[in-house]
C-alpha cells in the first residue's frame, strides 16, 4: 500500500452487517463502510433503497464513526422493472430495523425522486448512491437532476455497472462520467462505480482513488474477497454472514384469458405468525372478474398445503367456496404431494417461488361488476424453510433432483432410439428380402422374355416360309392364267357357251 493510502488504517470495513434478501448489493458493504469512513459526509442521500441492505450499511458506518451526518434514503418502495414491484411489507420490515437504531440521524422519505429533489439546499449533499432504475435515459436523469444538490466534497455511487442486458445502461453512463471526473469500478456483485465529482473531495478519498487507479486489480481483487466472507458468487449468504429473518410474504396474482400473471396485477399480504392453517384474505379491485388466481403461500421453500377457496362479493353477499379445486389447478411450481387431513393439494418447493394456479372464470357467474371480490384461501403453513444455509441445501438438492431427471429422461431417449434403431434394422432387412425376392422375380421375368422373344423369332421365321410358299403359288397361278390367255381361253370359253 502507499504511504498515502493503507487499507489496515480503516479496520471499519471488516464490521458485520445484517443483511436480508436480496443480496444483490451485500458484496459491497465494506467499501460503503470505507467510503464512509474516507469521506465523513455531513448529508448522505440514496436513491432506491428496496430491503436496505446498502443503506443501513451507510448508516451502521455512520453510527459507528459517530459522525454528525444526516442520512436520508429516497424510495416509494414500490419497486420497478428492473428491482420487481414488491408490495408495503418490505417498507415496513426496513422501518422496524432502522427506526430503533438509526431515527436520530436517519429517516425514510417516501417519494418519488424528482419530487424529493426539492427538499435539498443545493451543494448540501457528500455522498449520493444512485440505485434507481437502471436504463441509461433513468440513471442519467438521476444524476443530471440531483448535480445541483451535491457539495465541491461529493462523491456519487452507481450500482449495476456490470450488468448489460435487461436495457441497463449504468455502465455506459459511467464511461461517459469518466471523460469528467475521476472513476474507478468495482466488477462484483453486479458492479459498483465510484465518481468523484467533487473539485474539492477530502484528501483521505483523494488519496485512495489514486491508489485505486494505479492498482485497480489488486483494489478489486481485495474488496471482492471481502464480499466473499458475506455472499458467494451467486448473491447467496455465507453461513457466517448474520441475515435477518426473512419476513413471510404471501401474494395472490389475478390475471384474465388474454393476460399474463405480472406484479401490475398483484396482491400482498405479510404474516406475522405462521403457525398451521390460516385463511389468506385479499380483496381485489372493485370490478375486477379474473379467469385466473395464482397463490404464492410465501417467498420461501417449504410445504403448503391449500384446502378450500371462497369467493364473496362485497361485504353483505353470500359466500361461495370454490368447487373441485383439485381439477381447477394450472401450472404449479414446486412438487404436488398427496394429500393428507383436511388439505385437498399440498405442495412442496425447493426454490423461492412456491406457486399454485387455479381457474376461478366458470365459478364466478354474473356478480355484481362494481363490487369488490374477496378471495380467501385456507393454507396449512406445514413447513418453512427461511434459514439461508438449509435453502442454499435444498437449491442444491433440486438441482440435483433436476439433473436426475434430465438424465432418466435422456436415459429413456436413449433407449427409445436404440429401440428405433432396432425397428429400422428390422425394416431394413425386410426391405432386404423383399429387394431378393424382387431380383429373382425379375430374373424370372427376364427368362420369360428370352423365351417369348426365341418364340417371337420362330414364329417369324415360320411366317417368312408361309410368306415365301404363298408367293410361290401366287407366281404359278399367274402363270397359269398368262398360259390360257395366251391359248385364245376366253374365245373358246364364249364358244361353249354359245353352243349351249
Amino acid at each position: 500500500m502507499s504511504a498515502d493510502f493503507m487499507l489496515e488504517n480503516h479496520p471499519l470495513i471488516l464490521m458485520r452487517p445484517r443483511i436480508v434478501p436480496p443480496y444483490g448489493w451485500v458484496g459491497h458493504i465494506p467499501f460503503a463502510y470505507l467510503v464512509v469512513d474516507l469521506l465523513r459526509p455531513a448529508r448522505l442521500v440514496e436513491l432506491g433503497t428496496h430491503s436496505g441492505n446498502s443503506y443501513l450499511a451507510f448508516c451502521q458506518a455512520v453510527q459507528a464513526l459517530q459522525l454528525d451526518c444526516h442520512c436520508t434514503a429516497v424510495d416509494t418502495w414500490q419497486g420497478d422493472v428492473h428491482a420487481l414491484h414488491y408490495g408495503e411489507q418490505v417498507y415496513r420490515a426496513l422501518r422496524a430495523r432502522h427506526d430503533p437504531l438509526y431515527e436520530s440521524f436517519s429517516r425514510l422519505l417516501r417519494c418519488p425522486f424528482d419530487e424529493a429533489v426539492a427538499q435539498f439546499e443545493n451543494g448540501s449533499i457528500d455522498l449520493l448512491h444512485i440505485d434507481g432504475l437502471h436504463t441509461y435515459e433513468a440513471v442519467r436523469h438521476d444524476f443530471e437532476t440531483w448535480l445541483p444538490k451535491l457539495s465541491d466534497r461529493a462523491v456519487v455511487l452507481l450500482h449495476d455497472t456490470a450488468v448489460r442486458e435487461r436495457g441497463f445502461g449504468v455502465a455506459q453512463f459511467l464511461e461517459e462520467l469518466s471523460v469528467q471526473y475521476p472513476c474507478f469500478d468495482f466488477r462484483h456483485s453486479h458492479g459498483l462505480g465510484v465518481v468523484a465529482v467533487g473539485t474539492a473531495v477530502p484528501a483521505p478519498f483523494a488519496a485512495f482513488m489514486q491508489h485505486a487507479l494505479g492498482s485497480a486489480e489488486a483494489i478489486r481483487a481485495f474488496f471482492e474477497a471481502l464480499a466473499g466472507t458475506l455472499v458467494d458468487a451467486d448473491d447467496r449468504p455465507v453461513p457466517a454472514s448474520m441475515t435477518e429473518p426473512q419476513p413471510v410474504i404471501s401474494h395472490l396474482y389475478y390475471r384474465s384469458h388474454d393476460e399474463v400473471f405480472d406484479d401490475s396485477r398483484m396482491l400482498s399480504q405479510g404474516i406475522d405468525a405462521v403457525d398451521g392453517v390460516l385463511d389468506l384474505q385479499f380483496v381485489l379491485p372493485a370490478g375486477i372478474r379474473p379467469d385466473y388466481l395464482r397463490l404464492d403461500p410465501a417467498d420461501l421453500p417449504g410445504i403448503y398445503g391449500m384446502s378450500r377457496v371462497t369467493l364473496r362479493f362485497g361485504d353483505d353477499a353470500q359466500v361461495q367456496e370454490l368447487p373441485r379445486l383439485s381439477d381447477r389447478l394450472g401450472h404449479v411450481n414446486g412438487e404436488l404431494l398427496p394429500a393428507i387431513g383436511t388439505s385437498s393439494l399440498r405442495l412442496a418447493s425447493f426454490d423461492d417461488d412456491p406457486n399454485v394456479e387455479f381457474e376461478i372464470g366458470s365459478a364466478l357467474g354474473a356478480g355484481l361488476c362494481n363490487t369488490a371480490l374477496k378471495v380467501t384461501i385456507r393454507v396449512d403453513y406445514e413447513t418453512i424453510i427461511g434459514a439461508p444455509l438449509l435453502r442454499y441445501m435444498l437449491e442444491q438438492q433440486a438441482t440435483s433432483l433436476a439433473d436426475m431427471r434430465q438424465l432418466s429422461r435422456e436415459r429413456v431417449d436413449v433407449q427409445n432410439l436404440a429401440r428405433e434403431f432396432q425397428q429400422q434394422r428390422v425394416m431394413q432387412l425386410n426391405l432386404a428380402d423383399e429387394s431378393q425376392q424382387q431380383r429373382v422375380m425379375q430374373q424370372n421375368l427376364a427368362g420369360e422374355f428370352q423365351q417369348q422373344q426365341l418364340m417371337q423369332q420362330k414364329l417369324a421365321t415360320e411366317l417368312d416360309g408361309i410368306r415365301a410358299s404363298l408367293h410361290g403359288s401366287l407366281q404359278q397361278l399367274q402363270q397359269s392364267v398368262d398360259t390360257l390367255t395366251r391359248r385364245n381361253f376366253w374365245s373358246l370359253l364364249k364358244r361353249l357357251i354359245k353352243r349351249d
